[in-house]
């Protein structure tokens, strides 16, 4: 946050309007408020924390004693303070509760706290809460502190500070709790010890239980006949272990009455050592397993060899009856064959058909509509031919007429000079008559021109459309058919990657089965080369090794295994993913052959090139029966 301006009105020793100007202090940095005692120093802090939470800290909440002293009856209190948060530059007012001459009558009345909040937006304060409370939550929102956590971390109050000064210790500490709101922290205090009781209460029930586990885990140990020593006393003495070991951790000296129970590091290791041998018994059983299961397998195999052969003979005797069916019925399949392609062949001319019912149907009706208007035509004309006559007749008589009358009343000479103009006159109807009489009787040979030309460019554009939906179809094939050349070559190359994988596969087991048979085979001269003379063998408990095994000439290691396991691991993982690659592109292939009906980018772009050709005579028709209907 970033303060602007601060104006106080009648607020604390100002009686007058002072403004403060913080922006006048930007290239300054920080910069100090000075003066003498009661000059107002704390009134411009106290007029921050008024404008924007409506309380004062120095005066703990007393807003009535906000107002100055020195201010007049019908002086306001108010202060307004303008400042930035972010990139929003923001205004609030506000004015305490005070007492002031009533408008009308006499005596005072309460003037009610008010509050504002302003938005600067393109040079100009718009309004945005207009209630003490409203504005309180909108600036709660704005600053993100309340009035408590403002005054603690940004504004220290000067009669909190000067009681800081002169308290006693245990005073000033619980002060500096109270400013700085340590409660927090002696929260995490708490917190902290509470986890650490209940961290050794856990630790106390997990030595429990780890106790409970080593008792459980001597007792499957003597349950086995495993050799466990265990400790007799604090010092962690450990009875003699023989061959006879096993017996006398079941059967304890009875001199020995309560023995001190042993330290559960101490019990662990044994419990350990006995887990290492019973381990070694493991590993000897799955050795044992593994050569069974291997000549499980390989009997397993050699029956499946068999019923395979035995299948494959039943499916070919079943094949063989089928091909004597099918044989029988070639003449039938060659009958459904040919019908089969000549439905195909029908099924692509379906859409011409209909076109051509469509174009046959549309001419019928143009030819039915040609005949009523030329029927209408013909009936005119002899209607005007009647009506020109009449025409004719009536105005030689009234020429006539009009002859008599001249004679009668003018000179011959003059009625002469209009005779011939009134023939001239009608002879010059008669003649453009003549000329629209020649002009009509050609327009039905034109239209019936015209309408021959568009009965023959109606069927190559009726087309269009269908040309249109089959040529994005062929598109659409063409894409597949590209897409599924493509995408064999790389079927190709993951089914080599598959075949690849599983041949390492199979040699990693094979490599990793050879091992472990070794391993078996040297494991007696393992055991005898980690004899040590008068130590009791591990197997039988004797100290004494007469006919030790003599070594391998190349043992298996515990490392040769692990790494021969990892191989195969990883072998059977690329197998995995090279099977699931392969699948994947075989499913991937398939689908682009189905939606390309079969056929290959040559083939699909050839028909491709047909249906272009045919769609582009068919929108040539279009525009040339566009102009042909405009000059109908």
């Amino acid at each position: 946050m970033k303060l602007h301006r601060l104006e106080l009105t009648g607020f604390g020793p100002f009686r007058d309007t002072q403004v403060v100007d913080f922006d006048a202090f930007d290239a300054d940095g920080l910069f100090l408020i000075s003066g003498r005692t009661g000059t107002g120093k704390s009134s411009i802090l106290d007029g921050v924390s008024f404008a924007l939470y409506g309380s004062v800290p120095r005066y703990d909440g007393g807003e009535k004693r906000l107002r100055s002293d020195h201010a007049d009856l019908s002086d306001p209190t108010e202060v307004r303070l303008e400042f930035t948060v972010g990139v929003r530059r923001w205004r609030v007012t506000r004015a305490p509760e005070y007492d002031r001459p009533a408008k009308r009558g006499g005596g005072l009345t309460t003037e009610p706290p008010r509050a504002e909040l302003e938005e600067l937006v393109e040079g100009r304060w718009v309004g945005r809460a207009a209630k003490p409370r409203t504005v309180g939550e909108a600036l709660g929102e704005i600053l993100g502190l309340n009035a408590q956590q403002f005054q603690q971390v940004i504004l220290l109050a000067q009669n909190k500070f000067s009681r800081f000064l002169l308290a006693s210790g245990e005073e000033r500490q619980g002060l500096l709790r109270t400013l700085f709101g340590t409660r927090r922290f002696e929260q995490y205090r708490d917190e902290l010890d509470s986890r650490r009781r209940e961290a050794e209460t856990a630790l106390a029930a997990v030595d429990s239980r780890a106790r409970t586990l080593l008792e459980e885990g001597e007792r499957l140990a003597r349950a086995h006949d495993l050799d466990i020593r265990e400790a007799q006393d604090g010092a962690g003495d450990h009875a003699d272990e023989h061959a006879g070991g096993s017996e006398l951790a079941a059967h304890p000296d009875p001199r020995r009455a309560d023995p001190a129970p042993a330290p559960v590091a101490t019990r662990r290791e044994d419990l350990a050592r006995a887990h290492r041998r019973a381990r070694y018994r493991v590993e000897q059983a799955e050795f044992a397993r593994t050569a069974t299961e291997e000549r499980f397998a390989a009997a397993a195999a050699a029956h499946a060899a068999v019923v395979a052969a035995a299948a494959r003979a039943q499916e070919r005797q079943t094949l063989r009856h089928r091909l004597g069916e099918l044989e029988a019925r070639a003449d039938d399949i060659a009958r459904a064959r040919r019908r089969l392609d000549g439905g195909r062949a029908a099924a692509v001319l379906r859409a011409p058909l209909d076109s051509l019912e469509r174009a046959e149907r549309a001419a019928a009706a143009a030819e039915h509509d040609a005949d009523t208007a030329r029927d209408r035509w013909r009936a005119g004309r002899t209607d005007a031919s009647a009506d020109a006559a009449r025409a004719v007749e009536q105005l030689t008589g009234d020429l006539a007429r009009w002859e008599i009358a001249a004679a009668q009343e003018r000179d011959l000479v003059a009625r002469r000079v209009e005779h011939e103009a009134a023939v001239a006159a009608i002879a010059a109807r008669e003649h453009d008559l003549a000329d629209i009489d020649d002009r009509r009787a050609a327009r039905p040979a034109e239209r019936a021109q015209i309408d021959a030309e568009i009965a023959a460019v109606s069927v190559a554009a009726a087309r269009l459309d269908d040309l249109r939906a089959e040529h994005l179809r062929q598109r659409e094939v063409v894409a597949a058919a590209h897409r599924a050349d493509d995408l064999a070559a790389a079927l190709a190359a993951a089914e080599a990657a598959y075949a690849t994988a599983l041949t390492d596969s199979e040699a990693a087991s094979a490599a990793l089965g050879a091992l472990l048979r070794r391993r078996v085979a040297g494991v007696a001269a393992e055991l005898a080369a980690a004899l040590v003379p008068g130590e009791p063998c591990p197997v039988c408990g004797s100290p004494e090794h007469p006919h030790p095994s003599p070594p391998a000439d190349e043992p298996v290691t515990d490392d040769l295994l692990v790494a021969a396991e990892r191989a195969r691991d990883e072998a059977s993982v690329a197998e995995a993913d090279a099977r699931e690659r392969a699948g994947l592109a075989r499913e991937a292939v398939a689908a682009a052959r189905i939606a390309a009906g079969g056929l290959d980018g040559a083939a699909a772009e050839e028909r491709l090139a047909a249906t272009s050709a045919a769609q582009a005579e068919a929108e040539r028709a279009a525009a040339e029966l566009a102009g042909l209907s405009q000059r109908r």
